[in-house]
């Protein structure tokens, strides 16, 4: 993914001259995502301490600065996320060694991409049977399996590429299935918040690297496949100089014109380009068995092996290659999810002026409790290092004043709130006309936030309080909807800092 810096506004843009410092490779991410893990998990701060989480994010911010001024360019977003990530594994590293220990079970070990292409080789050359190594059948010829089995394959390779094309690429369940187990059999000494934060890395690890995944075994198993085809056609030979093979054929259903039809279609093109002549009827029908001691094996040896090498050996070479080249580059560029609300946290304090979530109350006056919720939601959305902009509350009828005092060339600001209360009944041309104000000014980085607290205070344990509450939220949601705004539904006394992200998330990811 391409680097990216803050604008100032809770967003980013790419930066200028940031491309061998900016990538995030493979072993980063996974530091990266095994920090956010267990920084999900910790709730107790046991694992990194704030102390541990201020001095990685200054000493981060430092030295990728320090990186980006060495080559003259920006410090970039992914190298600053990588640094931190990197501090604070070494933490985790004397805290709880077995959970570091179990995250490097997702790594992967070169040798394995070495062995099964060799195995592969080896199995060909070795244990390739030709019936009783005197007699070769040109009908079931082994190498015409090799053949037929890859041609089974790339009609599954084509749907699923066609498959993608239409409805986008999925996940491999089953590749995935194969790594979570893998790794959670060599992880079931962690428990806690240890074995919390290593279940839900092993669940976005697996979801953050499956494209990289998927072309990694596809490089190996396209590689082994080549391999066994040519270790087959080499077995063929070797044994060739010590056996005399005879071919010849027999078949209960087919006869001499309908064979001679199928092994021209098939053997054919490999004859034209060897420049021999390929049997006629008369020659195929001359090698029927048992009547026929049948022909020396060697002309359709070569046909078949200059078959299978071109429709297996150097097609799956190919696909092999492209494989590769897609490893490499999700290895080196693994992609980061940036706009994610874990990762705008952590960037609003590398951001080089300090961001603000501005709040417009409308006809609500905002309690210590609610105010207390506003500033944990601001920093759940924004970063740690941002401000709460809390403007005065605009009073019921004075809708035109609802831009009044905006500084709406404000680019510190990176998201706008206009705050309702559940208590509240919405009315178009009251409410609503404060929000569209609000909206024509200020534009997409606009949701709107509905307080429940006061509602529920109301409430109480009243026996339909639920579907009173229930009933209230559709109202929102629909008055939300008619006005073209996000709405997410928060009790500020007590806030689901969860929640809430999941609620706005989709609109600070399509504002950004």
């Amino acid at each position: 993914m391409p680097a990216l810096v803050r604008t100032g506004r809770g967003g980013y843009r790419p930066a200028r001259h940031a491309r061998d410092n900016a990538n995030v490779n493979e072993l980063a991410a996974r530091d990266v995502l095994l920090v956010r893990a267990v920084e999900s998990a910790d709730r107790d701060r046991t694992l990194f301490t704030e102390a541990d989480r201020q001095h990685a994010a200054r000493a981060a911010a430092e030295l990728a600065r320090w990186s980006a001024s060495e080559r003259g360019e920006e410090a970039s977003a992914e190298r600053f996320i990588e640094k931190r990530a990197g501090l604070l594994v070494g933490k985790l590293r004397e805290r709880d060694r077995a959970l570091t220990q179990a995250a490097r079970v997702t790594a992967w070990r070169p040798w394995i991409g070495v062995l099964l292409p060799l195995a592969a080789l080896a199995f060909g050359a070795f244990f390739q049977q030709i019936g009783d190594r005197q007699h070769i059948n040109v009908l079931a010829f082994p190498l015409l399996t090799i053949v037929l089995w890859n041609l089974v394959v790339y009609a599954v390779l084509a749907a699923q590429w066609a498959r993608g094309l239409v409805g986008g690429r999925r996940p491999p369940t089953g590749l995935r299935r194969a790594v979570v187990g893998a790794a959670r059999r060599g992880a079931q000494r962690l428990q806690g918040t240890a074995g919390a934060a290593f279940a839900t890395f092993m669940d976005e690890w697996t979801r953050a690297a499956a494209p990289l995944l998927t072309a990694r075994a596809g490089r190996v198993l396209h590689l082994s496949a080549a391999l066994l085809a040519a270790g087959a056609i080499a077995g063929l030979y070797v044994r060739g100089l010590v056996f005399e093979y005879r071919a010849g054929w027999e078949s209960t259903f087919l006869d001499p014109s309908r064979v001679h039809a199928l092994l021209s279609y098939l053997l054919g093109p490999a004859a034209a380009v060897l420049g021999t002549p390929f049997p006629s009827v008369a020659e195929v029908e001359a090698i029927r068995w048992p009547g026929s001691p049948g022909e020396n094996a060697a002309r359709w040896i070569h046909w078949y092996a200059l078959t299978v090498a071109a429709m297996v050996v150097v097609p799956r070479l190919a696909l092999a290659a492209g494989a590769r080249w897609r490893e490499g580059r999700l290895s080196r560029r693994f992609p980061l999810a940036l706009d994610e609300p874990y990762f705008r946290r952590l960037l609003a304090g590398f951001a080089p002026d300090r961001a603000r979530l501005r709040v417009v109350p409308y006809s609500y006056s905002v309690d210590e409790a609610s105010l207390r919720g506003l500033r944990e939601a601001t920093r759940a959305l924004l970063g740690d290092a941002t401000d709460l902009a809390m403007r005065p509350s605009i009073g019921f009828g004075d809708e035109a004043s609802a831009t009044s005092g905006l500084d709406l060339a404000d680019r510190s600001v990176g998201l706008s709130v206009a705050l309702f209360s559940l208590a509240s009944t919405p009315e178009h041309e009251n409410h609503g006309a404060f929000l569209d104000r609000l909206r024509d000014a200020i534009g997409a980085r606009l949701v709107v936030l509905v307080d429940e607290a006061p509602f529920k205070r109301r409430l109480g344990s009243h026996a339909g309080a639920r579907e009173r509450l229930a009933e209230r939220r559709e109202a929102w949601s629909a008055f939300a909807a008619a006005h073209g705004v996000a709405i997410a539904f928060v009790d500020l006394a007590t806030l689901d800092v969860a929640q809430l992200e999941r609620d706005v998330e989709p609109v600070m990811a399509a504002a950004a």
